[in-house]
């Protein structure tokens, strides 16, 4: 039997498809037509680490814990499986998988299963968050540059470079800026000067950062124009590769490209989202700046192991790609043009 890329979501697992099928014809599982197929036998070996994480376990009192058979946590936790299959197709096609391994791994497919570090109790998530809360009390109220309770700056680091992501030279990035109907010339697009730089969530007052992204409709959406304004969008292109610290869609990572590392994501996973969300959070009109003095902190370490840029998601646009770039000498401006809001989506949530 044979599966195709239309049996998998992951973006791993379609790509080692698609560089590796030799055979065409219709898939076993999804039953797709004439498309490209692959034995299942051939993911053995990325499965194989996955598998790993998870261990044989009965029910549990534990309210953290949520046995259950492998192919659902599998898919619940890391939405490998396209939905053309079924529970049912995706337990006979990792079964298929796994068609010629050992016992251990038999009783994983045939049992209840969780996450080993979850069963240990080992998961630091806990104790790196509230290490966070620690460092964040430590750095708003009482000590400013000689911090009493420091953050694991070792710990960062290794964070930062596994996260590590390389912008081609030629990429192109987007700035807005509120205008008025005569627009803004496109020298003035720039970073602001260190004279009128004021505090955000990755620059220091007086330490200005260009702040772009990858396409023009966030970049609107974070300069959080309204209905009449005028918004001045800036393209600019890379001139020089850009080394970057990506903290985005930190839960989405494919479990097949961690590899040896699976394990050790996921002592961290919270972490870092905890990272990205801090710094993605819209700014308001009435935010306190010292909230602003946590992420700060962890921008500077990130400039000062020399990378080019922070990475983040916006909570304004779902898809959208956020930089703070600290080398905006990489970048040369291209063009600009001048938008008139017409119509501002205003969706609302309950808060209290």
């Amino acid at each position: 039997m044979n599966c195709c890329e239309d049996c998998f979501l992951d973006t791993e697992l379609k790509g080692f498809i698609y560089s590796n099928s030799t055979v065409s014809g219709d898939c076993d599982y999804c039953g797709k037509i004439g498309t490209n197929l692959i034995n299942p036998r051939e993911f053995e070996e990325k499965f194989s680490l996955l598998v790993n994480i998870y261990d044989n376990i009965e029910q549990s009192d534990r309210r953290d814990l949520n046995p259950n058979s492998l192919h659902v946590k599998i898919q619940s936790e890391w939405n490998v499986f396209s939905d053309r299959l079924d529970v049912t197709q995706q337990k006979k096609l990792l079964s298929d998988i796994f068609s010629n391994s050992s016992a251990e791994v038999e009783s994983l497919l045939e049992g209840s299963v969780e996450r080993k570090i979850k069963i240990k109790d080992l998961d630091q998530s806990d104790f790196l968050e509230k290490e966070w809360d620690s460092f964040v009390d430590e750095i708003k109220h009482h000590n400013r540059f000689f911090l009493g309770k420091k953050i694991d700056l070792k710990l960062l680091r290794n964070l930062f470079e596994f996260h590590t992501k390389i912008y081609k030279k030629g990429k192109l990035f987007y700035r807005a800026r509120i205008s008025d109907e005569e627009g803004i010339i496109l020298e003035k697009m720039g970073k602001p000067p260190s004279d009128k730089s004021t505090s955000g969530r990755a620059n220091p007052t007086g330490i200005p950062y260009l702040y772009v992204a990858t396409n023009k409709e966030t970049v609107i959406n974070e300069c959080r124009a309204t209905h009449s304004d005028y918004v001045a969008v800036a393209e600019f292109k890379l001139i020089d590769d850009l080394k970057v610290v990506s903290l985005r869609q930190i839960e989405n990572i494919s479990p097949f490209s961690l590899e040896e590392e699976i394990e050790e994501y996921l002592k961290n996973q919270r972490y870092l989202k905890r990272l990205e969300n801090e710094l993605s959070r819209p700014l308001r009109r009435n935010d306190n700046k010292l909230d602003y003095l946590p992420t700060q902190y962890i921008c500077e370490y990130a400039k000062y192991l020399e990378f080019d840029a922070v990475e983040y998601g916006s909570s304004l646009n779902k898809e959208g790609i956020n930089l703070a770039i600290f080398k905006d000498s990489k970048l040369r401006p291209l063009s600009i043009e001048l938008n008139e809001i017409l119509a501002v989506k205003n969706e609302v949530r309950v808060v209290k």
